[in-house]
């Protein structure tokens, strides 16, 4: 049996399949091995799997996750798994080359990921033969959940939002400064907390000043991002991403105007990694 992986800062898809033919998917917490030890991750599988697949026959793994894009985060994941899953053999790829082989296929392009975090590549069917650095919460992560987030919650702190909007944000969210302060520098996981504003905004799309907010996150996106690959306007650009999927009528907009049409736009990768490591759904 394969185990097939697709993991973001905040949640992890899973998909068990045995002779080319999907058997179970399922979900747990994400985990990114710039902020969790070997030991934390290994915790988050033994409590979040369920029994039936710790002993089933799993002789492959492959596992697409943020964060995996040096030796030692790789090795950091490969660890844990080996703990569980004695006789498999471990494959982990950044999330990025998952995107990529989900959007893409074995077809050249840029892979986007607009999820929690943002990242991009260059791909040409096997490879990433170009990625515009991704600097993580602190420095970018522009068109994120996280991004949107952050500027929302900085300009509600600046009492610079709309009054319905400030009005109807506290109503759902009794939080004082203090409160957010906390969550920010205290507490572990500040940008899972900050991208969870992002569908807030959402939900206030139609108003005028939250549609300019997510504009201008995507356009900073297209900036930093889409703009380094040449000839960026000419490639297949496909997106993947909670944020993508449900912005993608305002993304798609920028898109254009920016002279790029929006190729595949997907909420999951999962089913593309199923398509291109030949597992049936059906």
């Amino acid at each position: 049996m394969i185990l097939i992986a697709d993991s973001g800062s905040t949640k992890t898809e899973w998909s068990l399949a045995h002779e080319g033919r999907l058997m179970m998917q399922f979900k747990t917490a994400g985990f990114n091995p710039y902020y969790f030890s070997g030991e934390a991750i290994l915790q988050i599988l033994k409590h979040d799997f369920p029994e039936s697949l710790v002993r089933s026959d799993v002789r492959e793994i492959v596992y697409y996750g943020s964060g995996c894009s040096t030796p030692t985060n790789c090795g950091i994941v490969a660890d844990a798994f080996s703990q569980l899953f004695k006789q498999a053999s471990i494959t982990i790829h950044h999330d990025l080359l998952g995107a990529a082989h989900s959007l893409l296929g074995r077809s050249p392009g840029i892979a986007c990921i607009l999820g929690t975090g943002s990242n991009s590549c260059l791909y040409d069917g096997v490879n990433i033969v170009m990625n515009v650095p991704s600097l993580g919460y602190m420095l970018a992560d522009e068109g994120s959940g996280l991004y949107i987030g952050k500027k929302f919650i900085t300009a509600l702190l600046y009492n610079e939002v709309p009054d319905h909007i400030r009005t109807d944000f506290y109503r759902h969210h009794p939080l004082s400064l203090e409160d957010i302060l906390n969550h920010v520098y205290s507490k572990p996981q500040p940008g899972k907390f900050l991208a969870g504003f992002a569908s807030f905004v959402g939900r206030h799309i139609a108003d005028p000043w939250c549609h300019a907010l997510v504009a201008g996150s995507f356009d900073d996106f297209i900036r930093v991002q889409l703009s380094k690959y040449p000839p960026y306007q000419q490639l297949p650009i496909g997106f993947v991403g909670s944020v993508a999927f449900h912005f993608r009528q305002e993304l798609s907009e920028r898109l254009s105007l920016a002279g790029i049409t929006a190729g595949n736009i997907m909420a999951s990768p999962s089913k593309g990694l199923l398509a291109y490591h030949g597992i049936s759904q059906h």
